[in-house]
């Protein structure tokens, strides 16, 4: 993940307490490892004065709810500011004129890095910790049916061991349904698996610390361009899919991506001009 929080765009009433969490979560994080997490001012392109208006209160609102989470105020640029700021944004697109953008602030980190600096931290303060492990079953109370523990295969060498916990976290991402269904047989889907691409492309297409928002694509989605390690990181698509161990990005949603951010760039995009394409594995509940 490589930005901390992204629910700006997708905010209503019924996931305040999301943004809540999200935003704190954010905060602990910028402060806990300033060294990998930043503030990153992102832009949104508006082609109309109601797109303005719209995205100017709407972000006020985020604001006022981010309360003392705030990292920076959002704010109105005009066109020229815009593309002063973002030197590859296009002043026409859509049969528009840009009549300006809005920038708001996130949250960007170094998703990697944190975390091995949180296994390391974890190590430090007396965890076992352990890669390449699977667990295959639970150890259970033969009384009150109480997990107690689990059976943990070493993928590497083959052996399995048995470890205890009071306590035992599903901590397992997108598998989290396979590790209910190891504790309870009769224990019904509650994740949608939903597809995340993003391309890597030349640092040319977006400046150094500025972002690039789209909140609404052509089928409703949204896409950004982020700077990210001398890069340029452009995502990402919204689709069902499969859950699996080496899940890989299809043509049509490396092609979607760069048919969408075309339209807010004055440089020509073209599909051999990507580096790499990135895939993850979302869980919707």
């Amino acid at each position: 993940m490589k930005e901390t929080h992204k629910a700006v765009f997708n905010f209503d009433y019924g996931q305040l307490k999301l943004v809540f969490h999200a935003l704190e979560e954010r905060k602990q994080m910028i402060e806990n490892a300033p060294h990998l997490c930043h503030a990153l001012p992102c832009m949104t392109p508006c082609f109309d004065w109601f797109e303005v208006v719209y995205y100017w209160m709407g972000l006020k609102l985020y604001d006022l709810v981010a309360g003392p989470r705030l990292l920076h105020l959002s704010r109105y640029y005009s066109a020229q500011e815009s593309v002063e700021l973002f030197p590859t944004l296009a002043k026409k697109g859509r049969d528009k004129t840009l009549k300006g953008t809005v920038v708001y602030y996130d949250g960007q980190m170094n998703d990697s890095r944190l975390n091995v600096g949180l296994a390391c931290t974890a190590a430090l303060a007396g965890a076992a910790v352990l890669n390449h492990a699977e667990v295959v079953s639970f150890l259970k109370d033969e009384g009150s049916e109480r997990i107690i523990g689990a059976r943990v295969r070493n993928n590497l060498s083959g052996k399995e061991f048995d470890t205890y916990a009071k306590v035992v976290v599903n901590a397992a991402g997108p598998f989290c349904d396979s590790v209910r269904k190891m504790a309870d047989n009769d224990a019904k889907p509650m994740i949608c698996p939903s597809s995340g691409v993003h391309i890597v492309l030349p640092d040319y297409y977006s400046p150094e610390g500025m972002g690039l928002i789209v909140p609404k694509t052509k089928d409703g989605r949204v896409v950004f361009m982020l700077p990210w390690l001398g890069r340029t990181v452009a995502g990402t698509t919204d689709s069902n899919t499969s859950i699996t161990m080496l899940p890989e990005p299809h043509e049509d949603e490396i092609e979607f991506i760069l048919d969408a951010i075309c339209d807010y760039l004055n440089v020509k995009v073209c599909a051999f001009h990507y580096f790499d394409s990135l895939f993850c594995v979302c869980m919707l509940i």
